[in-house]
């Protein structure tokens, strides 16, 4: 039998960092998505901070490594990418 933890919290302004981080990399929005494994709908929705849900913390530590930043989020239980 497997039991869910689900863990949310609000971050004030990520998407705006990951769209900085995004702009100030030079690999294209397409390459980006790519190497994430979403859509740009997706992305430009996480951007937005409109995204459906929450973002994933897997899909976060794929932006980190793409982009090779750290956006300093940590959750308990955090899986390593």
């Amino acid at each position: 039998m497997r039991i869910r933890q689900v863990k949310e919290v609000e971050i004030e302004g990520l998407g705006e960092r990951i769209k900085q981080a995004r702009l100030d990399s030079s690999k294209s929005l397409e390459q980006i998505c790519d190497e994430v494994g979403v859509s740009r709908t997706y992305w430009y929705d996480v951007e937005k901070e409109t995204l459906k849900g929450a973002l994933s913390i897997e899909n976060l530590r794929k932006i980190e490594g793409v982009l090779g930043v750290d956006f300093g989020v940590s959750l308990e239980g955090d899986p390593e990418i």
